[in-house]
């Protein structure tokens, strides 16, 4: 090279620098904007497994219980020492000391609800856990807390704190889209740039800072696992793939080391919305290093969280087909008698192609987009039939879930009666695995509450109540889902149920509550 093209180098490098610089300096505004934005939204989470608290005489579902001195020092754990002038040292199973937190498992969570004390966390970080402790920003102000609901298919739980925390700031979700839906392009794709605050070590707790990182999406839509197996003909094969939704794709990677080595970890855009929770679990698989992928906060999600949030379990939806892998979508090869799909016309041989825009490519899509749109969701399912491509609008039913999940907040039981998914029983599971060939609509009674009006009622029907009865009238009107016969039932004074066997459809009874 000449030194005239030398000159000319480094006078180009010398421009592209300078022209870069308030860029970078813009960026980095940004960064250090969101980070101090998003700060009062992102806590630590301690959480310990120990024996030696004392348990709770008779609690509530998701109760882990407020802390009395005797669940702090305890023979097993409590130190000795040599002279009554010296005060005993603080035990190591109050998780309120910040130097404990190392002792005990370690992650981070974001505050959904800062009034009401909600925190989203991963449901592996808490899962089986004795106590709780989540410290706000600033590692002074935090609060023991309850396990409010979680589920283990989505990987998610909602704490709730025990005692108010100041200066808590609670989270704006993002609207992930990161494929094309609707006509409206992706805003979360690889390349986007996020920003990640969490608490990867235990030594974080004392002040309560979060660390920060920031660079761009490695990839989007990843799965954490094999592909869905198989399903058998004619049998209900949503069914068969009893794994959680980060299985079926739909993860995000990231190369974001610092704030993800810890789960549990926030991931913000660059307008400070969430759009991702970090998740150390979904890593199982492959080489990668831990806390490099995220469960984003696209529509499905994003209607796990706002159940979650209100206490109740995640109903996930079933449409009740076999799905088979096609060419340009998931083949059906076997339907499930009175299931959604059926009763919307959809039949074998029928190739599936999207659910409310979204494709289905494989049938990990369709379990994601299907179980991921939620029970009782009306949804539009696009498929071909002989290479004519057609709509149908049908309401999803609920998939058996035999997952662990819990749930603060029960469903309503008009006049003691407890009633769900007739899909269930169709779907198998337990004293239910019994296959009705042509059911009419109906709502499956699950139970009675003792010393109830239902109980007394059902007291006179020859047949045992559990999964024997389909509910399919209320005051001479069809109900089909829990969510018509709770709007035909509560507030009423009195009611007349019309029952059907599912397995003997000409054996009948009328009930009248109460």
């Amino acid at each position: 090279m000449s030194r005239a093209s030398a000159t000319a180098v480094v006078v180009l490098v010398a421009s592209l620098a300078s022209a870069a610089e308030p860029s970078l300096k813009g960026l980095e505004e940004q960064v250090q904007k969101v980070a101090d934005t998003a700060a009062p939204c992102v806590v630590s989470v301690v959480v310990s497994h120990s024996k030696a608290y004392t348990p709770l005489k008779n609690p509530k579902p998701g109760q882990l219980g407020l802390v009395n001195p005797e669940d702090l020092i305890t023979r097993e754990f409590a130190p000795r020492w040599g002279r009554q002038q010296f005060a005993p040292p603080p035990s190591p199973l109050d998780l309120a000391i910040s130097e404990n937190a190392a002792d005990h498992l370690f992650g981070s969570g974001v505050v959904l609800d800062a009034n009401a004390g909600l925190v989203l966390v991963p449901y592996h970080l808490i899962e089986g856990a004795r106590k709780v402790y989540v410290r706000a920003a600033g590692g002074k102000a935090g609060s023991y807390a309850d396990i409010h609901a979680a589920d283990a298919k989505s990987d998610l739980a909602v704490l709730k704190l025990i005692t108010p925390v100041a200066g808590l700031k609670a989270v704006k979700l993002a609207e992930v889209r990161m494929t094309t839906l609707d006509g409206e392009k992706p805003n979360l794709r690889k390349g986007s740039m996020v920003i990640a605050l969490g608490h990867p070590t235990a030594s974080a707790a004392g002040e309560g800072s979060a660390s920060i990182g920031w660079g761009p999406v490695s990839n989007i839509r990843v799965k954490s696992g094999q592909p869905a197996p198989a399903s058998q003909a004619g049998g209900p094969g949503e069914v068969l793939r009893q794994r959680p939704l980060h299985q079926h794709g739909g993860l995000i990677q990231l190369d974001v080391r610092a704030a993800l080595s810890g789960t549990g970890a926030a991931i913000f855009n660059p307008d400070g919305e969430l759009v991702g929770l970090g998740s150390s679990v979904a890593a199982v698989f492959g080489s990668e290093a831990n806390g490099g992928y995220a469960v984003p906060m696209d529509a499905n999600y994003r209607r796990v969280v706002g159940v979650l949030k209100e206490g109740r379990e995640v109903e996930y939806g079933f449409l009740g087909v076999s799905p088979q892998e096609a060419p340009n979508g998931v083949r059906v090869f076997g339907t499930t008698p009175g299931c959604p799909a059926v009763l919307a016309g959809v039949t074998d041989g029928d190739v599936l192609v999207a659910i409310d825009g979204n494709p289905l490519l494989a049938p990990d899509d369709l379990l994601l987009h299907a179980g991921g749109a939620l029970a009782g969701t009306e949804v539009t399912v696009e498929y071909e039939r002989n290479g004519r491509r057609q709509k149908t609008r049908l309401t999803l039913a609920k998939n058996l879930n035999q997952l662990p999940f819990i749930a603060t907040v029960a469903p309503p039981t008009p006049f003691g009666l407890k009633v769900d998914y007739y899909s269930l029983r169709q779907a198998g599971g337990g004293p239910l695995e019994r296959f009705a060939p042509n059911p009419p609509p109906g709502v499956l009674v699950r139970g009675v509450e003792p010393g109830s009006p239902a109980e007394r009622a059902f007291k006179a029907l020859a047949q045992p109540v559990k999964g024997e009865w389909l509910v399919t009238h209320v005051d001479g009107k069809t109900v089909g889902t829990p969510k018509e016969f709770y709007t035909a039932t509560i507030g009423r004074k009195s009611v007349k149920l019309s029952l059907v066997d599912p397995d003997q459809t000409a054996t009948t009874a009328t009930v009248t509550l109460p």
